[in-house]
């Protein structure tokens, strides 16, 4: 049995293959391997993973169909093969747009700064006293991925970050208090700014409000930071790539926005303040 399978036509090739194989071939393979494994990273737990899924079921039924002559069945998926490269374009859009970005993104460098720190415990502050007395917030930190487009279409202020202007903005009495405020390179950019909402056919809305599917829709839009908080629970969560991780403390929360956004902590900073607004 051993040596039937040996002498395959299949292992044969391989063995063949292997042995002529250059160093350009092996970089073809390992390159071309790294991109199928990119694009399944992109697309898990999406709705377009499933659609590749049935894409892949499709390719399968059409060599089935031509191997057994099934004229009519092949002619209709050969040509809508023949079409699927504009397909995946609509298709994956989003996905691609997303992808592009982030590569785009990690070519790109950005100072981190103690205006950056600042704005960090004044977020972690304002964060954790708004939660306290149930008031709603959302918070983007823009890291490589530019979120021009965002701050455009909301209102522009570009002011240093502080407790009492966000928790002035947050103020259910304030205009802009629905909308989520932008941070970029440690100053307030822009506020009331309305984010891509997670679609509602994702199996993970229906745990979620409002602010947290557009803090999930960003997060896999871009690679930028999202505060969130809850004014049902009264929880502050940070999102990050699609993931929501809930806060037990200002120092996790402190400790989390540093590490992502490659601050080194200040230990004058660190020292904590009693409540929003107070200075020492």
């Amino acid at each position: 049995m051993l040596n039937k399978l040996l002498q395959s036509d299949i292992i044969v090739n391989l063995v063949s293959a292997t042995k002529n194989m250059t160093l350009p071939d092996a970089l073809d393979i390992f390159v071309v391997a790294l991109i199928i494994f990119q694009v399944i990273r992109m697309v898990k737990g999406t709705r377009n993973g499933q659609v590749l899924l049935g894409l892949c079921f499709l390719a399968l039924v059409n060599k089935l169909a031509t191997r057994y002559e099934l004229l009519t069945l092949s002619f209709l998926i050969s040509y809508f093969i023949s079409n699927l490269f504009l397909v995946l374009v609509i298709l994956f859009a989003s996905d691609i747009r997303r992808g592009l970005a982030r590569t785009a993104g990690r070519f790109t460098f950005s100072k981190a700064d103690s205006q950056a720190l600042v704005a960090v415990n004044e977020v972690v502050r304002a964060s954790f006293f708004m939660a306290e007395k149930r008031t709603g917030a959302l918070i983007v930190f823009e890291r490589r991925v530019s979120l021009g487009e965002y701050v455009e279409a909301g209102a522009k202020l570009f002011s240093v970050v502080s407790d009492r202007l966000l928790l002035a903005i947050f103020n259910t009495k304030a205009p802009l208090h629905d909308g989520a405020v932008i941070i970029q390179d440690g100053r307030l950019a822009a506020a009331g700014c309305f984010l891509p909402l997670l679609p509602s056919e994702d199996h993970i809305s229906q745990f979620f409000g409002t602010r947290h599917r557009a803090a999930i829709g960003l997060s896999r839009e871009s690679d930028a930071i999202v505060v969130v908080v809850s004014e049902e629970r009264g929880l502050v969560s940070l999102v990050r790539d699609g993931d929501v991780e809930v806060m037990m403390g200002a120092g996790m929360l402190r400790d989390r926005l540093l590490a992502h956004l490659g601050l080194s902590p200040d230990k004058k900073m660190a020292q904590s303040r009693k409540g929003p607004g107070a200075r020492p």
